[in-house]
């Protein structure tokens, strides 16, 4: 299967894989925001840009998934696939909250349900027993025309690869942003039957790299992240080119997002060395060791 990956400033769409328990597919993706560029204003304590952050400053990301911005009340900024393919976000009126699990009467939960003629929408139902990590399947208890698991609020059921190369379905947590998840990163998308929704679930860690060196198997590429630079789905975005996600732009660059926009800016090694910047000024990228980008 093909992939379409993405980091959003620390959040990564890592591959396709077989579906959880409502035979959905899922993408490796999205974790957090949050990778700054210093822009050397004030000694660098103002002026920051932020790499890949999900602005809006294109239409395909009318919304911001990880600040959960520019939405109405009683609106979720999810993902979405577009009809040329590729990804973007968008505002969805819902019954309630599946991450915050607000909107719901006492004792149930926000949850998904697959109903009878294929849609799925988010409502309120009881709240299922099985907690985090726990092996889940379909609620016994719901009512005729409903399918929904048997996790407990704020979780959803899951395939995960087992040792033995079989598949288990395991409760995950549901997240907009890695700092929603105890472990691991926001960075799993769940692909639904009957949504164009593309809700989060947390993720083990994505793998670290050398950005320099870029060491991913392909076809990945090493980004800078959250936490230093990891591997990602490569673009092929050249420096300069307008851009939502970092590894949007091809490996060697990352996506600097000031007042809104972001642009592909290519790699460069601080505070000195290979590689430098062709031009403009090499800026650091928070939490991204001797890496930065260079900026005008």
């Amino acid at each position: 299967m093909s992939s379409r990956l993405v980091l959003l400033g620390g959040a990564l769409l890592l591959g396709l894989w077989a579906a959880g328990c409502d035979d959905g597919e899922t993408i490796r993706p999205p974790a957090d925001a949050g990778t700054t560029v210093d822009s050397g204003v004030d000694a660098g304590d103002s002026g920051t840009v932020d790499p890949g952050d999900g602005g809006t400053g294109r239409s395909d990301f009318t919304c911001n998934v990880v600040k959960q911005d520019g939405c109405a009340a009683a609106e979720d900024c999810l993902y979405t696939d577009l009809a040329d393919g590729g990804t973007g976000s968008r505002c969805f009126p819902g019954a309630c909250d599946p991450v915050r699990q607000e909107g719901c009467p006492a004792g149930q939960r926000c949850t998904y349900v697959t109903l009878e003629g294929g849609d799925t929408q988010r409502q309120c139902v009881s709240a299922g027993t099985a907690t985090e990590g726990a092996a889940c399947t379909l609620a016994a208890d719901a009512p005729a025309g409903q399918r929904y698991d048997s996790c407990a609020a704020g979780l959803f059921c899951k395939n995960d690869v087992l040792a033995d190369g079989g598949t288990g379905f395991f409760c995950r947590k549901l997240c907009h942003a890695t700092s929603d998840c105890a472990s691991g990163d926001c960075n799993t998308v769940l692909r639904l039957p009957g949504t164009d929704e593309l809700p989060l679930v947390c993720g083990p860690p994505s793998a670290g790299c050398d950005a320099f060196a870029q060491d991913c198997q392909g076809p990945l590429g090493c980004y800078p992240a959250t936490n230093g630079p990891v591997c990602a789905g490569s673009g092929t975005l050249t420096p300069g080119s307008p851009c939502e996600f970092s590894n949007q732009c091809s490996p060697g660059s990352t996506c600097a997002v000031s007042d809104g926009v972001g642009t592909c800016r290519t790699l460069c090694r601080l505070p000195s060395g290979s590689p430098a910047c062709p031009n403009g000024t090499c800026r650091a990228i928070a939490n991204n060791g001797d890496v930065g980008a260079c900026v005008p």
